[in-house]
């Protein structure tokens, strides 16, 4: 009773964030994630209907290329994610101490690297589309498609990657319902533009996969506009100027680099082992590629409970630590893990039962129906790691460190993705069922040390 007591009489600090007394901090951690759940629903639907529709031209190559293509993809996106961490961070921690200009200030920076970053990654990007499918895989239509794919895609890379650093300005003051409905108009679009180029309407000719390229360049386009006007507007929680994006301000351009960087080399790591990790796959053939893109899409979805309240845990932590609330930096970690467990369980449960009606749903052939299935029903094992990695990784970085999570991907990359991945897969002939095997293996490591990392508590002094 005496702790609660002490914990309640420190919380005003961080009400930015909605009621965090301790005995109703499940019910804020709760309102934080859930739009950030549906938005991340809302973010994955972009390339899910991407893979369901292709799925339905009953073109194996086709399918196999939106997979790979968006793995090529995802490397960028993990330079965003790096720098939204960063920003979030001293986002966060500025709104916790009541300094708004610094938040102002943070925000704008952030926000301009970005937009420094997206032109990098598409003059350098392109020009190797080719050469990364090529290195990927051997089916010289794959590589055609998705070359093609990937190049559609980053021909907007300027309007389109800074919105996840946007977004994520938005989450670190509290608000998760403005990124959700910019991420629903997104998505409709997405889908609208999706149905009528892939398979065509009136004058409009099926593009099939280019079609697929094409509406979620404009999409993407679309929503990262949307962002930048709630900001410059001051639609959400800060009102941030076009010159604080457009002046650097090179001693806070340096403070969030140092929390990003770690951050990248993070996400590089991450990105590498992946890349590693598709090429184990698609030497498995074709068939195997297109079955494991079903299985990883729908997986997608398993992931955003334990995204949504990494989100929520990220704020608070970074808030409260602002606010030199550290009790209540711990007990929302304590509460989201234990909603995130629960939670996970049950995605879990849903695998077993519902994987392959919801595999099925993809118009795949019998054979990629199968496999899809299996490696589905599979992933119901790693779901609980899931969850206790993402949300002590969430606090972590709230906390402003990143160090910690990129030594933990180091670890989990090269002593357990891929070294067992390729173990039960090929070595041992497991083909896809090891695959996935092995990610189980892959995340129950990882989540063991980032526990580990979090209790040694040395994030309770971090200066930022």
């Amino acid at each position: 009773m005496k702790r609660v007591d002490a914990l309640a009489q420190t919380t005003a600090a961080v009400a930015t964030l909605g009621d965090v007394k301790p005995e109703s901090l499940n019910r804020t951690i709760i309102s934080l994630a859930i739009p950030s759940v549906l938005e991340n629903l809302l973010v994955s639907a972009v390339f899910i209907s991407d893979t369901f529709l292709i799925g339905h031209l009953n073109d194996p190559a086709a399918l196999a290329a939106v997979g790979i293509g968006g793995s090529y993809l995802f490397i960028a996106n993990g330079l965003f994610q790096a720098l939204s961490i960063g920003s979030m961070a001293l986002v966060a921690r500025a709104f916790g101490e009541r300094d708004l200009a610094q938040a102002r200030r943070m925000s704008g920076q952030s926000v301009s690297l970005a937009v420094a970053f997206a032109l990098l990654c598409m003059v350098i990007l392109m020009p190797l589309t080719h050469t990364f499918m090529t290195l990927v895989i051997g089916d010289p239509e794959v590589i055609r498609q998705g070359t093609l794919y990937i190049e559609l895609i980053l021909a907007t890379s300027v309007a389109s990657f800074p919105l996840q650093v946007m977004t994520g300005v938005m989450r670190a003051t509290g608000d998760t319902r403005t990124p959700m409905y910019i991420t629903l108009i997104m998505n409709l679009l997405n889908i609208v533009f999706a149905v009528v180029l892939i398979f065509g309407l009136g004058p409009i000719p099926a593009l099939k996969i280019a079609g697929a390229g094409t509406a979620t360049s404009l999409a993407r386009t679309i929503g990262g506009v949307m962002a930048l006007v709630v900001m410059v507007k001051g639609l959400s929680k800060l009102r941030v100027s076009l010159r604080e994006m457009a002046v650097w301000a090179w001693q806070d351009v340096v403070r969030i680099l140092r929390i990003a960087v770690p951050s990248i080399i993070d996400s590089l790591i991450q990105r590498v082992g992946f890349i590693t990790f598709i090429g184990i796959v698609a030497s498995l053939g074709t068939d195997v590629v297109a079955a494991n893109q079903i299985a990883n899409t729908i997986e997608s979805l398993a992931f955003l409970p334990a995204f949504g309240l990494s989100v929520a845990t990220t704020a608070i932590v970074g808030q409260a630590l602002g606010a030199k609330n550290i009790p209540i930096a711990e007990l929302a970690t304590r509460r989201s893990a234990i909603l995130a467990i629960c939670v996970m369980l049950g995605t879990g449960m849903s695998a077993v039962l519902f994987g392959g009606a919801i595999a099925k749903a993809f118009g795949a052939s019998s054979q990629i129906l199968g496999l899809a299935t299996m490696a589905v029903q599979l992933s119901a094992l790693e779901q609980p790691f899931i969850a206790l990695q993402n949300i002590f990784g969430g606090a972590l970085r709230g906390a402003g460190d990143t160090r910690s999570p990129m030594l933990v991907s180091l670890v989990g990359v090269t002593f357990f993705r891929i070294t067992t991945v390729y173990l039960l897969a090929i070595l041992l002939g497991l083909g896809l069922a090891g695959v996935w095997l092995g990610t189980a293996i892959d995340w129950a490591g990882r989540s063991a040390i980032m526990y580990f990392m979090y209790k040694r508590g040395r994030w309770k002094q971090l200066k930022i």
